[in-house]
């Protein structure tokens, strides 16, 4: 992929409903960010899922990627990505990310990046906190019945979020 490429992908872009798990199990931080490598590499082989892990866990070690509310914004950048891409996994029970609210976490936005990818090239990726920081959508999330509803979740909360902000600056 090409940086022009990447630089006029959207985050919404980046998810796929293969993406979106549903009440996966995990009993720490460590084993919270296991099970996102493997969902990353089990949708792109290409990608050794150790190398994600060791990515997303040198990135967690500059500090916590807790938002808040239960929710994680784990991300990282690798040589051998060669395209952005999201996932959303809930989890059984939440796990200690080292919140600065100290509430544990249960909700994972994962996302991964090609090397030479500005996070901030990615296109909405403003969103994402914006979306997250809604209640609403935190319930709905933690109250789907299916992953395919996870998904449809998630991509209406991003579009309409990306249609408020077209809106504010009109």
């Amino acid at each position: 992929m090409s940086e022009q490429q990447s630089k006029t992908m959207h985050i919404l872009d980046t998810l796929a409903p293969e993406r979106c798990k549903l009440g996966l199990e995990a009993t720490s931080r460590k084993k919270a960010l296991q099970l996102v490598a493997n969902e990353f590499s089990q949708s792109h082989p290409e990608i050794n899922s150790f190398e994600i892990l060791q990515a997303l866990t040198e990135r967690e070690q500059l500090g916590s990627t807790a938002i808040g509310n239960g929710i994680a914004l784990p991300h990282a950048r690798l040589e051998s990505c060669k395209e952005p891409i999201a996932l959303l996994i809930s989890l059984q029970e939440g796990v200690d990310f080292f919140a600065s609210d100290k509430e544990n976490v249960d909700i994972i936005f994962a996302l991964i990046v090609p090397y030479e990818l500005d996070f901030r090239d990615l296109k909405g990726i403003e969103l994402v906190k914006a979306a997250f920081g809604n209640k609403t959508l935190c319930a709905q999330i933690r109250n789907a019945h299916n992953n395919e509803a996870l998904f449809d979740i998630i991509e209406n909360a991003l579009k309409e979020f990306s249609n408020k902000g077209k809106e504010e600056t009109s």
